[in-house]
């Protein structure tokens, strides 16, 4: 009987009937580099809006506090000076562009929380 036992147990020492092999060690989901650009769509009037806002806003601060259409023709109305050597084709592009990614009726996007903390010149 104990050949038997000592039999039985080498047969389960050598085929993995031991303490289980450790696993692999997990590796951390690997986050996206946040870009600028991931904020803004695509579409007609983002190039001008990402070359044209940022000169005097946190880029970002475009994209917060959701905007209705009247409030985007406002904000426009009042930057008409300060863009002044923007063709007026450019800067109704660009405020079409505004008004229709970032309003009232979507949520405003993920921001990290670096770049939420820029402070923003009120509209």
């Amino acid at each position: 009987m104990k050949l038997f036992l000592l039999c039985a147990a080498a047969v389960l020492a050598s085929c993995g009937g031991g303490a289980p092999a450790p696993a692999a060690p997990v590796k951390a989901a690997e986050s996206k580099p946040f870009k600028l650009t991931d904020l803004f769509p695509e579409g007609a009037g983002r190039d001008k809006v990402m070359n044209s806002c940022g000169t005097c806003h946190a880029l970002v601060c475009v994209t917060r506090g959701q905007r209705n259409t009247q409030q985007w023709d406002g904000i426009k109305g009042s930057h008409r000076d300060k863009l002044a050597d923007t063709p007026a084709a450019d800067l109704d592009s660009m405020f079409t562009y505004l008004a229709a990614n970032f309003n009232n009726t979507k949520p405003e996007p993920a921001i990290p929380a670096e770049l939420a903390q820029q402070g923003c010149t009120p509209f």
